[in-house]
């Protein structure tokens, strides 16, 4: 039995070492193994029962006595060894069981079931390379340090997840932890990773000590700390310091391209520099347009200073491009496609930001510019294969191109490269809205805001999803979470529709009046607005101005991007209400057809029809808006325009066809 253990045992090191690089699948090893256990009970009996004597071999069986002139007599061991046999049997078919089936795959309906902790799910998923940089302290009590402690923190932060080699969370993820007394092993837990780092940052005059801390995020141990005390003008050599320590602590061999990009230095002057992290510490802290407005400010200052300041020139592009996707105004977009330029021109491809603002940038331009787009989306990867923004973005062109699988797939490419990136998840989220997969939606919009709590707009997006499902007391709940933390365009145009299907049309009116001030030439408020007010006795004339003003901007808007059906289709009801009815038919058709007959420009078309007085054109486009997403049926039954149509056989029957609870209707 001894050399039954030992040549197992030496047989198993050598499969162990030549098994993988001989290219034999994982299971040969782990079959090998099963195989060497059943076989140490089955040395055993033989080694018992076989007795080697100078008579030859003769069988030397337990509890037996055998036959003959000369039995076998019974031994005291004889029940001991069995009862030792018994036992190693059970422990071999145990271990057995384990090492086959352990890793079987699992059917998933059952996997649901069980009573898995989160944190060790959590745990077992946490990648080794993972590290999450904290907002830096400001300990000098200078109100004006806090943006360069943040921008300090900020700066590292991107040195860290610009090397491919390591898997940084997010900003917004991290930052916000720093203003609360929460564990280090709990925010580690929280954001899925190994590693944390933390710092502060004193300032007086021209001089800065800056202590960084690099901490077990298991254990809450100290890995590496240290204090650098320099002139301000040190600042870039400190980031790339404490940068180079962390990866050296946690023995990260960085490539030569990592190497390189850890030595990049933003700008030489420190000026500039200084009014680059102000404006990206409002950049980074918002989406609202007041504050976008503020951050392009600081980075022009920043050009002034320094004209080749090329991630100055990312910033306004950034900033911009946020301007026009809340406002929808055409000066917007203009201004961040010349900022975008000018900053791939300046970067010569050391980057993936700017590439990335230029992908977003020809993608809101329409169809005809989405290879461009898709170039410089290639070009960002190429440079950073591991920039979750940058699938997120080929995510984005591949669903307005309506190729919703490739599209599906990069979102969720995103969020397996950065699991605790709350803007991943807040896109993936977002896509599933939009393709009407609302229940997908709401899962992803927790994720989300689980990740980011003080981020409005994942609340809006959930207050979306909540309420095409129906759900109004989800919806409103989560509407008013986004206006406690930001007022914005999105949470007073949604909570003012919900106020129109209600029929509280004045309520309405009032919250798209608030809608507007955030974002004044967006055609989506203007036209809400022009519909409560047309409910409004005495507000007719108003209401046809407010209808007016939107169809001129939606125009705008499509002279941009003339693929944008949702925006046509908008056009299409807005149209109708100023006697061009003839136009309105048309952009209501074609929308139909940009969206590959999607519900929502169905929906719109119907509006348009009953406009037009053609009653069963509108149930025919109703009717396929209800076939192809059922939940529109729940706010077709509280729409002010259609109630005309009730008593209709047609229309009545499909209302009638199962209204779970009542429902409104929002597009955010």
């Amino acid at each position: 039995m001894a050399f039954y253990a030992i040549t197992a045992w030496v047989v198993l090191q050598v499969a162990e070492v030549t098994f993988e690089p001989l290219g034999f699948p994982a299971w040969t090893l782990r079959s090998l193994v099963v195989i060497a256990i059943i076989g140490l009970p089955i040395s055993f009996i033989l080694a018992w029962v076989i007795d080697l004597s100078v008579g030859g071999i003769r069988l030397d069986f337990p509890l037996w006595a055998g036959d003959g002139d000369n039995p076998r007599p019974r031994k005291k061991t004889d029940m001991v060894y069995v009862a030792m046999l018994a036992l190693l049997l059970a422990v071999v078919a145990y271990s057995a069981v384990v090492l086959l089936f352990d890793q079987l795959p699992v059917n998933q309906e059952s996997a649901n079931q069980l009573p898995v902790k989160t944190e060790q799910v959590v745990e077992s998923m946490t990648p080794e390379n993972s590290i999450a940089v904290l907002k830096f302290e400001n300990f000098d009590g200078n109100p004006e340090t806090d943006f360069f402690a943040s921008g300090l923190g900020e700066e590292i932060l991107n040195l860290l997840a610009g090397m491919r080699e390591l898997n940084v969370a997010a900003r917004t993820s991290s930052f916000r932890f720093r203003e609360d007394s929460v564990d280090i092993r709990e925010i580690a837990r929280l954001l899925n990773v190994r590693n944390v780092l933390e710092g502060s940052v004193r300032q007086s005059n021209d001089r800065i000590r800056v202590t960084a801390q690099l901490i077990n995020g298991e254990n809450g141990f100290h890995i590496w700390s240290e204090v650098y005390d320099r002139p301000l003008s040190d600042i870039f050599a400190i980031q790339q310091e404490i940068a180079a320590a962390v990866t050296n602590e946690l023995q990260i061999a960085l490539s030569l391209d990592s190497e390189k990009r850890l030595q990049q230095q933003p700008t030489e002057n420190i000026d500039a520099y200084i009014y680059y992290l102000q404006g990206m510490e409002r950049l980074s802290s918002s989406k609202d347009a007041d504050v976008m407005s503020t951050a392009i400010g600081l980075f022009q200052q920043a050009i002034e200073i320094d004209p080749v300041f090329a991630r100055a020139y990312a910033g306004i592009c950034g900033a911009s491009l946020r301007l026009y996707e809340i406002g929808n105004d055409t000066e917007d977009f203009e201004s961040a496609e010349i900022a975008c330029e000018r900053a791939s021109e300046l970067d010569s491809g050391r980057n993936s930001e700017p590439y990335i603002s230029l992908g977003r940038l020809y993608r809101n331009r329409g169809e005809e510019w989405n290879e461009q787009a898709e170039e410089y989306l290639n070009k960002a990867i190429e440079i950073d294969p591991t920039n979750a923004d940058a699938y997120i973005e080929l995510g984005e062109l591949r669903d307005a191109e309506n190729r919703t699988d490739e599209a599906e797939a990069y979102f969720l490419r995103a969020v397996d490269l950065k699991r605790n990136y709350w803007k991943a998840h807040e896109a993936l989220a977002g896509f599933y809205y939009y393709n009407e997969q609302y229940q997908k939606a709401i899962d992803y919009y927790k994720i989300a805001t689980s990740l980011a709590p003080d981020v409005a707009t994942g609340f809006g997006g959930m207050g979306a999803a909540y309420t095409l499902l129906g759900d109004v007391e989800n919806a409103r709940m989560a509407y008013n979470r986004s206006l406690e933390l930001k007022p914005s365009r999105q949470a007073y145009t949604n909570i003012g529709l919900s106020y129109y299907y209600a029929g509280n049309f004045e309520d309405a009116s009032e919250m798209q009046q608030k809608a507007l001030e955030f974002a004044p030439d967006d055609h989506r408020v203007w036209g809400r607005l022009a519909e409560s007010q047309r409910f409004i006795p005495g507000l007719e004339e108003e209401s046809g101005r407010a209808y007016k003003k939107a169809s001129a901007l939606a125009e705008d808007n499509l002279t941009i991007n003339s693929s944008d059906w949702r925006t046509r289709g908008l056009l299409a009801t807005y149209l109708a209400h100023i006697d061009r009815m003839s136009e309105a038919i048309e952009q209501a058709d074609q929308a139909v057809l940009d969206s590959e007959y999607s519900s929502e420009a169905l929906y719109y078309q119907s509006l348009v029809y009953l406009g037009a007085g053609d009653e069963e054109g509108a149930i025919d486009a109703l009717e396929d808006a209800v076939d192809r997403d059922g939940q529109y049926r729940n706010f077709i039954v509280d729409d002010p325009d259609l109630i005309a149509l009730k008593g209709n056989e047609r229309f009545d029957a499909l209302i009638s066809g199962g209204v779970e609870q009542e429902g409104t209707s929002t597009k955010q």
